[in-house]
């Protein structure tokens, strides 16, 4: 059970997470442009995303300087940290405000349009190590912590999303401008499914020490499947769904996604304050 403080902080978050989303959905059955829905809904995201970086870094400086999990909460706090530089550049993008000083020279706008992309993958990779130094501490922490069938059966659902991405582009031809955007997809949604592979088990490893953990991890569990699935949304954008009903549908897994770290950043930053 989360003490009475650690509760007060899952609360509001829970409620923002809801608010947003039907919010989001009432725009959209109102016929409000689909576009403006996303970007009010991308702008959202980036404001929890600061707020889940800030608070993993207020987490880190709480450890002391000696504490084995140190290493782990650096590189979440460096996958944030990447992702919000991600997200930046791809708000630029949404309000048309790329500084004409990139955009007039081609070498300069190329890294900015598809180069700079990658960050969401060295993201994901961040977060990734993360999660792994954290599943391995516990594992060499005496508590009896081990993976369990159910959790391995847990990371069988998302290991597929690749595929599924990948059978959504097969017949997508790519615009003559961004040749690569498959691949990065193919690329991206491959680290996302084993980063959220790896939330998955390190759920299930925390679940088997209960309260506080069980939530932090927990929240980070549906942080790595939101991610993974996000992938499959984009894809279907282009093939399976409505475009507009598909790009929504990917910025309400990624608001999800934020919400989730932010929910586990502040769980941890509140419980690591206390010792």
């Amino acid at each position: 059970m989360l003490s009475p403080r650690l509760a007060a902080i899952r609360a509001p978050i829970l409620v923002i997470w809801l608010a947003a989303a039907v919010l989001a959905a009432i725009d959209f059955l109102r016929d409000v442009e689909p576009a403006h829905v996303r970007l009010a809904l991308f702008i959202a995201t980036v404001v929890v995303e600061v707020l889940a970086l800030a608070t993993a870094m207020a987490g880190r400086r709480a450890l002391a300087g000696d504490d084995p999990t140190r290493g782990a909460s650096s590189a979440i706090c460096l996958g944030l940290g990447l992702r919000v530089a991600a997200e930046l550049r791809l708000g630029l993008m949404y309000l048309s405000a790329v500084p004409s000083v990139i955009l007039k020279h081609p070498a300069l706008a190329d890294a900015f349009l598809y180069g700079l992309r990658y960050l969401y993958i060295a993201a994901d990779l961040a977060l990734l190590l993360g999660v792994v130094r954290t599943l391995r501490g516990l594992r060499r922490s005496g508590l009896g912590i081990r993976t369990r069938p159910r959790d391995l059966l847990a990371v069988l659902l998302v290991v597929p999303l690749p595929l599924a991405v990948y059978a959504l582009q097969a017949d997508v031809v790519p615009t003559p401008s961004d040749h690569g955007i498959i691949t990065f997809r193919l690329l991206a949604a491959s680290v996302g499914a084993l980063a959220g592979g790896y939330c998955v088990v390190l759920a299930g490893a925390a679940l088997q020490l209960g309260g506080t953990w069980a939530w932090i991890w927990g929240a980070a569990g549906v942080a790595g499947i939101t991610r993974a699935l996000s992938f499959v949304a984009a894809a279907a954008a282009d093939h399976a769904l409505p475009r507009a009903g598909a790009i929504l549908l990917e910025q309400g897994l990624l608001w999800t996604f934020a919400c989730a770290w932010l929910l586990a950043t502040a769980l941890h930053w509140q419980h690591v304050r206390r010792f």
